[in-house]
């Protein structure tokens, strides 16, 4: 496997954000730039160490589910698509198509199939998301009025949450719940066999980890490892129904071009009180965190009323909010809150680094290498949770843009980020009737410039003539609503993104920022509403920036030079 050559190269970006933001680079170009020492792992097992913490710890390990210096468990979801059968009203059913996609943060799965019943046709679209479960005519029904049709099934969302948490990635995370923690490296009791709800116990030399069913009240699974620490065998009863899935044949069954060291199974049996109702081959799986959501219809939700607990389970933090700013909120002579100031940049609350390869990644891995292929995974905009909705039939438009990325995310063609990538701005300097931002360069990405915008905020509304023009910052005016700030943007140029990840905005896109300030805390909220391509405003996590008690944080440098160095000849899929 190989990395790709770098599309840009930004000459005079701080060290320190190179290691954090960089895209790929080939092994020579890493040399030079990561000479800087990564700390040690956060843990290690003993050797032939069988207490919980060291068997969920190598679970996910093995699985490729641990990213990240600090080996964070970040599978965040997946694309999977197979073949063989499933039974359809007790008769088996051949698949000619299977595509599973599931998401684990905000839990939900889409199973899309068609399959021949003897000389019968069979499509449907089952989706399960929380405790809700229905079918759809085509996916994404309903999520725009007047197109498909969303069928409720409350009777189904057990037996689809089973599948999901029993997949071969969702039963470490749901063993990972029933121990109150995200990360297996976290867990405080080492030497434990027992810790929450879940627990380990040996079948000889295999692991045998017991755990409940996140959603499922009452339903326990039992999962039987193998010499690789990966599940073959998951069994699950609930009531009177036993559900056994057995798996074998674990691979990276990623496409060719992403190969990323995280594992599925490549062969999986579905039994239900003993007999067989699903049996799929692997043929392809697409781990690095695409675009997935399963938002759930009105008529869906307006027909089940009890849907039941809900299934979400711990992820990984982004980083406490700072405490309340107890310093007196400055203001200008017409009263309103001064924003003068430079802002402290804020960002994920983990370190980004090297990773030391697993076991079993084979004699080829180096930890430059895993830099390389982890920041699909931790990513900011990829990670979520909070993820644009887009229309459905958009959807696999994002993971295509997302998937080759190093040649489509306008950073590789040197545009500006524009908003809201741009993110909050470095340094503010305000007047009584306008406002200035000042942004770093190297943000999401490493792209963006030094740029600026001067806004006034006199309250006027936007001139027809100059909405005309298209701008990667949009053409924005601003206003008070007491004491925040509103800045009201359109005319936007569409070849930028709203992040990473694919999430791609048309023209007519409407952005709108709020910034409020109390003591030295400036709350940063955006909206972001575009009827052409989503199917709801998109309101994004608000940030709070703290204003920096040293002057010179707020000072930047001029931008760097930007070349293209490659584009169409982009022939690898390991994404920045």
């Amino acid at each position: 496997m190989s990395t790709v050559a770098p599309s840009r190269l930004w000459a005079l970006i701080a060290l320190g954000l190179v290691v954090t933001i960089a895209t790929p680079w080939t092994s020579s170009a890493q040399g030079g730039f990561f000479a800087t020492p990564q700390p040690p792992p956060i843990y290690t097992p003993a050797k032939d160490a069988k207490d919980l913490k060291s068997v969920l710890f190598k679970w996910t390990w093995y699985m490729g589910m641990l990213r990240g210096v600090d080996e964070h468990e970040i599978i965040a979801s997946l694309e999977y698509q197979g073949t063989g059968t499933i039974q359809i009203d007790g008769q088996p059913c051949k698949l000619t198509k299977y595509r599973v996609s599931t998401n684990y943060q905000t839990p939900g799965q889409r199973i899309q199939y068609s399959c021949m019943r003897g000389s019968t046709p069979v499509t449907n679209v089952e989706v399960v998301s929380g405790p809700y479960a229905w079918n759809e005519s085509t996916p994404g029904a309903e999520i725009v009025p007047g197109k498909g049709k969303a069928t409720p099934m409350p009777n189904a969302a057990q037996e689809r949450l089973i599948r999901l948490w029993a997949s071969p990635q969702g039963a470490p995370k749901a063993a990972l719940a029933g121990a109150m923690q995200a990360d297996p490296n976290k867990l405080a009791d080492d030497g434990k066999s027992t810790v929450g709800a879940t627990s380990v116990t040996w079948k000889g030399s295999k692991p045998v980890v017991t755990f409940p069913m996140p959603g499922v009240p009452g339903a326990i699974a039992t999962a039987t490892l193998n010499d690789q620490f990966m599940a073959e065998s998951v069994v699950v009863k609930s009531g009177s129904t036993t559900t056994e899935f057995t798996y074998d044949n674990y691979d990276d069954w990623n496409n060719p071009l992403n190969k990323v060291q995280a594992f599925y199974a490549g062969k999986m049996v579905e039994k239900r009180n003993g007999t067989v109702v699903r049996d799929l081959t692997t043929t392809e799986t697409e781990t690095g965190s695409v675009y997935v959501v399963m938002p759930v219809p009105a008529s869906v939700k307006a027909a089940i009323k009890n849907p039941g607990p809900s299934p979400a389970i711990a992820i990984v933090s982004r980083g406490d909010e700072p405490p309340p700013s107890k310093e007196p909120t400055p203001r200008l002579a017409n009263g309103k809150p001064d924003m003068t100031g430079a802002l402290g940049f804020g960002g994920p609350n983990w370190r980004y680094g090297f990773r030391r390869c697993a076991p079993n990644q084979g004699a080829d891995c180096t930890n430059i290498w895993n830099q390389t292929i982890d920041f699909e995974f931790e990513a900011p905009p990829r990670y979520g949770p909070n993820r644009p909705i887009y229309k459905p039939e958009l959807w696999d438009k994002i993971q295509e843009l997302d998937q080759w990325t190093n040649k489509k995310d306008p950073v590789m063609t040197c545009l500006p980020l524009g908003l809201p990538r741009q993110g909050p701005p470095a340094r503010i300097y305000q007047t009584d009737h306008d406002i200035t931002f000042l942004y770093r360069a190297g943000v999401d990405g490493g792209g963006g410039y030094t740029a600026f915008r001067v806004i006034p905020t006199d309250g006027r509304k936007h001139d027809p003539q100059q909405a005309e023009l298209t701008r990667f910052y949009g053409y924005t005016v601003g206003r008070w609503e007491g004491d925040t700030l509103v800045l009201d943007s359109i005319s936007f140029d569409d070849r930028t993104w709203l992040s990473r990840g694919g999430f791609f905005h048309s023209d007519q896109m409407h952005v709108v920022e709020k910034f409020t300030r109390k003591g030295n805390d400036i709350r940063y909220e955006v909206t972001i509403e575009d009827p052409e391509v989503l199917a709801e405003p998109w309101v994004m996590t608000p940030q709070t920036l703290r204003l920096a008690a040293n002057d010179e944080a707020g000072l930047l440098g001029e931008s760097s030079a930007c070349e293209v160095y490659e584009n169409d000849d982009v022939t690898s899929q390991i994404r920045h």
